[in-house]
């Protein structure tokens, strides 16, 4: 089911995009579930994930915007487990932008490709992205998962 946004809610979500993804997004917004999660689709286009009370660029959001920053590039061994939603580890990464923050919001680009295979939330500062083992990145959409697969 469909619920337009009211004006000053949509603003909301706008500048929280703006400042976690230096986008800005204007037009209709609309709010539907899919599988257990938000979806904020603007002028139809499934653009924006909401992620506890947050709202992030949706996989293809990043496809259609293509953020200056925020990035994080994992090896083609990575691929298979995130597109099965895993969330992404240490080991796997290749790069990662600098000035990532614990919390901010990221995209899961391919090595060699550049293309984005899933949206997330950094469990660490760019710097310690890469060392060590454990969960670097929570996925929270990745494509070709029942949200892209909704509307693709």
């Amino acid at each position: 089911m469909r619920q337009r946004l009211r004006k000053k809610k949509a603003k909301e979500v706008s500048k929280q995009i703006l400042e976690n993804s230096g986008i800005e997004i204007k037009g209709d917004m609309d709010r539907v579930k899919i599988d257990h999660k938000t979806v904020i689709l603007v002028d139809g286009d499934p653009l924006i994930i909401e992620h506890e009370d947050r709202y992030y660029l949706s996989v293809y959001g990043v496809l259609k915007y293509k953020p200056e920053k925020w990035k994080v590039v994992v090896d083609e061994g990575a691929m298979p487990f995130l597109m099965n939603g895993a969330d992404v580890m240490k080991p796997g990464i290749v790069y990662v932008d600098e000035g990532i923050k614990k919390g901010d919001f990221v995209f899961v680009a391919l090595e060699g490709k550049g293309t984005p295979l899933a949206v997330g939330i950094s469990l660490e500062d760019s710097e310690r992205l890469m060392e060590g083992k454990g969960k670097a990145v929570v996925n929270l959409h990745y494509l070709k998962d029942k949200i892209w697969n909704s509307f693709f």
